[in-house]
């Protein structure tokens, strides 16, 4: 062998056996560290998709605490589910859910276990509630409180002969203290989902776990996740197809590494982008659960997690010289669900969302609080002003109705706004604030805005304090009752009086009605006031043989489904016939339920009352109402009687009122006569009776009795 082969074969080695060597250990390195990643890679996949299971359960869990919980801790609830059972109600209320997604069975049982009613799938449903729940019922009953004052919730997993299933139990309490129920316990309303194929499907998709399964214990499956029901007792197992990103990362590697050492360099590229996007797409993951925790997953906009850390953070910087906060509360949004379903409900919060988003724009900061509740947070110079206008521009936005699949839906808003001021507030005191604004607006009459301040948590705290004292009246009787007569336009002579509500001259206060009729709708009142004002005008009215009886009907007594009957029962418990009752509804009682306000009127009808439409001429009413709701009597607004004499337009309308109602076949009464030209006028346009202060102002009983003994007398001797 020459030297210079020699020297060759030499720096051969010098060269290429370092390079080979440090290729190897680069190779070798290389494919440990990522055989650690890979690894790492597949751990954090495999701890995030169980933490997926364990959150997808739970939150079917925590989805029909809700729902027990708002059907279940229920006045309604807690009247019809004692004594006898209305099964139409039972099914309106409850029965006709189970063919929604929320849940597909309903039993309410007694304390004992023993099935009271019981649906599934929209259908009465026959099987016991003792073998469709299995020993889980007992142990269930047996948890809940053992009184019927204490509401709590009992939710569970339950095999049933449908499969697995999602359990909660709940005592049937009212949320009115007032409202006493007939039991040393409770009965109980159970709600049941099955946890069907549709459901993991979407389980599947909102979590992100690949062929979600549900299958009896024991059963063999890689990857697997025991579902242990409320007392730790295993009921089924969850299985999935295991993901393994890392896995694929290294093979990729190692194929295109092998290949050839020389391309090493080359080969490590595209090796480090599979591993940047392994990571990558882990992170993602990672963000996509926590936008998840921060926002509504029906609107998509941030939640009330989201707005809090917003408010923290712009609280708590000095650089926000302004701070405004709207919140926003739907007029109407449960009318919508009630009349069609709550799909159609969340397509109008998706739409309301929609179009608050393009009202906001990137000016601040726009929330959904839950329900029907939205909020928007401004920050910075002229947060104010901006709120200001921000608070018209959604009132005019919500009153175009919104076309919902076809479906025509009318809402209005009440919206509240609260600012930071120079003193130090904690982001609770805002939300609070800005809530209590937002009610006022509501109280207002609604499709209103409202701006916070100090005086709104005085009058909160009087309401409070007049809602107490109101309640204790009530359940003492001791409430008082003017009346004002109505009498027959042709001779005088009184046919009627109206009765109106007074408050009690023995109270250190002295409040008009619109006042404490108010505050009793607030707090849940106007039903036992209503019943309470009609039993004390029968039983004093009762004396006189012909003479009507007029009362009023509150908008929220409709809600109460016993109205018709303890109208009927409290007049003949006092011996005032029903031909002899009237009973007065406004228009904003037809607006606001019209399906529920045309069923009251001919239940009413039909017993023989008289059903008379008050404040005509005040708002909206129109021919339309007259016909639809075929009143009896129609009562022209006093703000028409008092310009019949100088407005010609007026005397048209009235004229043109009385001929719909004589084809109607209904008798007209003007309201608010304070002259003898009035009385005459009103007369000669048609009207069959009247009522002023001309005939008389609302006075006690004993006054009224004194003016029948002298009905023949003029109305201004009458009223000296």
């Amino acid at each position: 062998m020459t030297r210079t082969k020699q020297r060759e074969i030499k720096l051969f080695f010098l060269i290429a056996l370092p390079l080979a060597i440090a290729a190897l250990g680069m190779l070798w390195t290389t494919s440990r560290m990522l055989d650690g990643v890979s690894e790492s890679v597949d751990r954090q996949e495999q701890s995030r998709t169980w933490q997926a299971v364990r959150s997808a359960f739970a939150s079917a869990e925590e989805r029909l605490t809700g729902t027990v919980t708002d059907n279940a801790h229920w006045d309604d609830a807690a009247k019809q589910s004692y004594g006898p059972i209305d099964n139409k109600w039972m099914y309106d209320a409850w029965g006709v859910g189970t063919a929604d997604i929320n849940y597909d069975t309903i039993y309410v049982v007694d304390p004992q276990g023993n099935d009271i009613v019981s649906y599934r799938n929209g259908e009465k449903f026959t099987l016991p509630s003792r073998d469709y729940f299995g020993d889980a019922l007992r142990q269930t009953l047996g948890s809940l409180p053992n009184d019927n004052s204490t509401f709590a919730v009992i939710t569970t997993l339950v095999n049933t002969p449908n499969g697995l299933a999602v359990m909660a139990a709940a005592p049937i309490l009212p949320t009115n203290g007032d409202i006493k129920i007939p039991a040393a316990r409770a009965n109980v309303l159970i709600l049941a989902s099955s946890i069907t194929a549709d459901a993991l499907a979407r389980m599947s998709r909102q979590y992100i776990v690949d062929g979600l399964s549900v299958s009896p214990l024991g059963t063999s499956a890689a990857t697997a996740y025991l579902l242990r029901d409320r007392w730790g007792n295993p009921v089924a197992q969850a299985s999935w197809k295991a993901r393994h990103p890392g896995d694929a990362a290294r093979k990729s590697y190692r194929f295109s590494a092998f290949a050839t050492i020389l391309a090493l360099i080359g080969v490590m590229l595209p090796i480090s982008f599979v591993h940047a996007r392994a990571i990558s797409k882990m992170g993602r993951e990672e963000e996509r659960s926590r936008i998840a925790a921060r926002h509504d997953s029906l609107s998509g906009l941030p939640n009330r997690v989201f707005l809090l850390e917003e408010l923290t953070k712009q609280l708590g910087s000095a650089k926000t010289s302004e701070l405004a906060l709207i919140f926003v509360d739907l007029d109407g949004f449960k009318a919508v669900n009630d009349a069609y379903d709550h799909e159609t409900g969340d397509n109008l919060i998706r739409a309301v969302a929609a179009g608050l988003s393009s009202l906001v724009k990137g000016q601040g900061l726009l929330a959904r609080l839950g329900g029907d509740e939205f909020a928007i947070l401004f920050g910075g110079r002229d947060a104010s002003s901006r709120a200001e206008t921000m608070a018209t521009n959604i009132l005019t936005f919500v009153k175009e109705p919104f076309n919902i699949d076809g479906r025509i839906a009318c809402i209005g808003a009440s919206v509240g706004i609260a600012e930071r001021g120079d003193e130090p507030l904690e982001p609770s005191e805002l939300m609070r604030r800005a809530d209590i604004a937002m009610y006022d607006a509501k109280d207002g009459g609604r499709n209103r805005w409202r701006r916070f301040d100090a005086t709104l948590d005085l009058k909160r705290s009087e309401d409070v304090s007049i809602a107490g004292e109101l309640r204790a009246f009530v359940a003492r009787g001791e409430f008082e009752v003017a009346y004002q007569p109505m009498v027959d336009a042709r001779t005088r002579a009184i046919i009627g009086v109206e009765a109106l509500a007074r408050w009690p001259k023995s109270s250190q206060r002295n409040l008009p009605p619109d006042r404490f009729i108010h505050v009793a709708e607030e707090h849940g009142l106007i039903d036992d006031l209503g019943a309470l004002i009609l039993q004390i005008a029968c039983r004093e009215m009762s004396q006189w043989q012909e003479l009507k009886l007029a009362v009023n009907i509150s908008p929220l007594q409709l809600n109460n489904h016993n109205l018709v009957p303890d109208i009927k029962r409290i007049a003949g418990e006092n011996g005032l016939p029903l031909e002899r009752l009237e009973v007065e509804f406004t228009e904003t009682v037809l607006i606001k339920n019209p399906r529920r306000a045309k069923q009251v009127i001919q239940e009413l009808q039909g017993c023989g009352v008289t059903v008379a439409l008050d404040d005509f001429g005040t708002g909206y009413a129109s021919v339309g109402y007259l016909r639809e709701y075929a009143f009896d009597k129609i009562k022209l607004d006093r703000s028409l009687t008092q310009v019949i004499a100088t407005n010609t337009a007026t005397q048209q309308v009235v004229q043109g009122t009385v001929l719909i109602a004589k084809g109607l076949s209904a008798d007209i009464i003007a309201e608010g006569v304070e002259t003898e030209e009035e009385a005459q006028l009103m007369r000669l346009a048609g009207c069959q009776q009247l009522q002023g202060y001309y005939f008389g102002r609302p006075e006690a009983v004993a006054t009224i009795g004194t003016m029948l003994d002298h009905e023949t007398a003029e109305p201004a001797k009458v009223m000296a």
